[in-house]
């Protein structure tokens, strides 16, 4: 569910909730009304009024529940690309750069030999050149564009 999706519903379960509110005091209100008519010593509610609160006890919890922040619907952590990405450093071996391999490489995994860093792999909208970050910035998102240009 999207963030605006739990704003909206949120914005609606608030009326709801006010309205119920109201209705719970409009039927005490009348219920008190009747017992003072008719000298009552307690006060009976109505089964509509136990209705209400009970509605207004479910909004409340509801309300209270999608309080925390929702999630996003794009992080890190649930990226599709990021594997993509993390594997654009690999020897043809499989091996990231710098990690052991007993293929061609020799002892270490000199990694991709398209993918060298500094190497230009795209441009971003702006026109700002993507190069390949050394490995040890791969993580950094600056590092990943030239000059600091733009996305």
């Amino acid at each position: 569910m999207t963030q605006q999706t739990i704003s909206d519903l949120r914005r609606e379960l608030e009326k709801a909730r006010l309205a119920l509110t109201d209705a719970q005091s409009h039927l005490a209100a009348h219920a008190q009304a009747n017992a003072s008519l008719h000298c009552a010593a307690e006060v009976f509610y109505s089964p509509l009024h136990a209705k209400v609160t009970a509605a207004i006890t479910g909004v409340e919890h509801a309300l209270a529940r999608t309080d925390q922040p929702a999630k996003p619907d794009h992080d890190d952590t649930n990226c599709p690309w990021v594997w993509l990405i993390s594997d654009l450093d690999r020897c043809e071996h499989g091996r990231h750069e710098g990690d052991a391999c007993g293929g061609s490489c020799g002892s270490t995994s000199k990694g991709n030999p398209h993918m060298q860093p500094g190497a230009v792999i795209g441009y971003t909208l702006r026109r700002g050149p993507l190069v390949m970050p050394h490995r040890e910035d791969k993580r950094t998102l600056s590092a990943w564009y030239q000059n600091g240009s733009a996305r």
